[in-house]
């Protein structure tokens, strides 16, 4: 080899590991939960006629935050009377404009919002899920096809101020054979790196028979900005210890794709998560999910982050945000991975006391956005949270 190039070779490898001890060296563990001046209440029991607000996912675009939940009618109940619903700030959470319904299908229920930003095109797109049956007919009794769970995407091109008439597409992102399909819920991605450059990937939770034991999940893909749909991995055993439900993803700097996904029935032990890779864009996982002893989570949904550093530095993070009981549902944390989700530590404690769902959101080069479940259902609150240069 070229003299030259493996002095340069050596030199990148040895800036990129310093980069990244410096990075996870910077944020050691800090206690943000007690501050009330980088907090916000974009819902709240009550507001706009809601009894709750529920299953908070979170975006920016260039100028706009994009906080989205399912406004329920009448109780905190998974199932009945549900709306899309969002608020925006044009000031990186301290404030919010008034609510804005995106959909209303009258009693029926609409859910599991999953937003992705297209940076090209300043375009959002939205997805989510529509069902006339409760989780329990859907899993347990037989149903009609027109009852099925039903998916739906609309967009926006103005940061949020109007969205398109909803189209359907169930027929391309769930197999006929599916009973329960959830999206995310959670923000999807678009790929940035290697072949599959532009992808967006979201995930869905499924099951695959009739029964409460058959939970699994898939990911479905696009790669024409959301024209059009098509099912790519799919984890359907149930032989294994994991029985994955929702789930978060974040592209890794070799253009994998790293698969964190809720355990439905808890696992073993401090083993309340399941992990996997894909290698090719979303298409296949390079392994069957593993159960994982990484996060202190109870059963519940969490959220992955990739923070891009501004120009000219070298720090490479990803963020992932879960309740920190495995017991139960509280004490909202921030754990960080400088080696590519290869190993985990906890940097920030977001809130002190129940917390549940979560999604996070990069505001700027040193402000990172965390939208929240807590007080039993009763708010969902978002945090500023300073990342160390």
């Amino acid at each position: 080899m070229n003299g030259k190039l493996l002095f340069l070779l050596i030199t990148l490898v040895v800036f990129t590991t310093t980069s990244q001890e410096d990075a996870s060296e910077k944020l050691s563990f800090e206690d943000v939960s007690q501050s009330i001046s980088s907090t916000s209440m974009p819902y709240f029991s009550g507001l706009n006629g809601y009894f709750s607000f529920r299953i908070p996912a979170l975006i920016k675009t260039n100028k706009t935050v994009l906080a989205f939940a399912e406004g329920r009618k009448n109780s905190t109940s998974d199932f009945g009377d549900i709306d899309l619903v969002v608020r925006r700030s044009e000031d990186n959470g301290q404030t919010w404009a008034p609510l804005q319904l995106i959909y209303d299908q009258d009693t029926m229920a609409v859910q599991n919002p999953v937003p992705i930003y297209l940076k090209q095109e300043n375009k959002i797109i939205l997805l989510f899920n529509t069902t006339t049956l409760s989780e329990h007919d859907i899993l347990h009794t037989d149903y009609k096809e027109e009852n099925q769970r039903r998916a739906y995407i609309t967009s926006s091109l103005d940061d949020g101020l109007s969205w398109s008439t909803p189209r359907e597409i169930t027929q391309t992102v769930k197999q006929q054979h599916w009973r329960w399909h959830a999206l995310g819920p959670v923000h999807g991605i678009q790929l940035r790196h290697g072949a599959n450059k532009g992808r967006i990937v979201v995930p869905v939770a499924i099951s695959i028979k009739k029964g409460s034991s058959a939970y699994c999940m898939a990911l479905i893909y696009s790669d024409d900005s959301a024209n059009s749909w098509k099912i790519g991995a799919v984890d359907n055993n149930l032989n294994d210890a994991v029985q994955s439900n929702e789930t978060t993803i974040v592209e890794l700097l070799d253009g994998r794709i790293y698969v964190n996904t809720r355990d439905h029935l808890g696992g073993s032990h401090l083993k309340n998560r399941g992990e996997t890779y894909s290698l090719d864009g979303g298409l296949s996982f390079e392994e069957p999910i593993i159960e994982s002893d990484k996060f202190p989570s109870p059963i519940v949904q969490s959220a992955l982050l990739r923070w891009y550093p501004r120009e000219n530095t070298a720090r490479n993070m990803i963020f992932f945000s879960t309740p920190s009981n495995p017991e139960k549902r509280e004490h909202l944390i921030i754990m960080l991975s400088t080696d590519e989700s290869q190993s985990w530590k906890t940097v920030f404690k977001v809130h002190n006391g129940f917390a549940a769902y979560s999604d996070m959101v990069q505001l700027d080069g040193n402000t990172l956005g965390v939208l929240y479940e807590t007080d039993e259902y009763k708010k969902i609150l978002f945090r500023q949270v300073t990342i160390k240069q």
